[in-house]
């Protein structure tokens, strides 16, 4: 027979409070996890959002990017109704 050292009750409380402690710890570390993803998800959206959203003007510059975008369509038109109008050779009709 072994020599025992420790007794039975006190082997059993220490085995109950490195339990609790192991739990403990994985909640804490759960938790900060947790916490972490939950900020760099937030700071991920925020980025998106930002860089979505940063190229938008008022309706002003709008209007008025909208009408110099009218404004080429229309000369390179006439440009364009200027070639077919003219004549393609020198030579006499």
């Amino acid at each position: 027979m072994y020599p025992v050292l420790v007794e039975s009750t006190i082997k059993n409380i220490i085995n109950r409070q490195l339990i609790n402690c192991k739990n403990d710890k994985f909640i804490k570390h759960s938790n900060m996890m947790n916490i972490t993803l939950f900020l760099l998800l937030c700071g991920l959206i925020t980025f998106i959002l930002y860089i979505k959203y940063k190229g938008k003007h008022n309706i002003n510059e709008q209007v008025n990017r909208d009408n110099n975008k009218k404004k080429y369509i229309l000369s390179k038109l006439q440009t364009f109704q200027k070639l077919k109008a003219k004549e393609y050779t020198n030579i006499p009709m």
